[in-house]
């Protein structure tokens, strides 16, 4: 897997939890994902497109990562997986998806980022591509989350071949 592509997702989601949630988080080795189901209880997902690159990024929360994270960043005890938490989702994905894109364009990748969807439940992720998913497994002190990277095109030969 290459380094230059994963890092700005890591740096990124690591700057996220430090600063708004005063929470600190350790990443796994990433794997191709088998299936489309998601790994967590609330997904947040946003489509990437541009001249080389298609695709989708998702963020996977399990109850206990959201729960801790949203009442960190909101100042309150949640007890359970809510619509704030489901609002928060939307929210981080944005902020995970504009700070990754913001560091890649760097790197001298382009592409735009729609707003993100957010998923709950037994149905499956629809990741703008058929192609392979690239899953980046993190595990906080109140549970797992998991970043997905779906894409088509020469970035994804790129990240794969690496």
């Amino acid at each position: 897997m290459n380094v230059e592509f994963i890092n700005p997702f890591v740096e990124t989601i690591n700057n996220i939890l430090a600063t708004m949630a005063s929470m600190s988080c350790e990443y796994g080795k990433p794997y191709l994902k088998e299936g489309r189901q998601p790994l967590g209880v609330v997904t947040g997902i946003i489509p990437m497109s541009g001249d080389s690159v298609r695709g989708s990024l998702a963020i996977s929360f399990s109850a206990g990562a959201i729960i801790k994270i949203s009442s960190s960043m909101l100042g309150e005890s949640i007890a359970e997986v809510d619509e704030s938490c489901h609002d928060l989702t939307g929210e981080l994905t944005n902020m995970l998806s504009g700070g990754a894109r913001k560091l890649l364009w760097e790197k001298g990748y382009d592409f735009d980022m729609a707003k993100p969807g957010i998923l709950s439940g037994e149905m499956d992720i629809p990741h703008e591509t058929t192609g392979p998913v690239l899953v980046i497994p993190f595990e906080t002190s109140a549970g797992p989350f998991f970043i997905e990277v779906a894409l088509s095109s020469s970035l994804k030969r790129a990240v794969l071949n690496a």
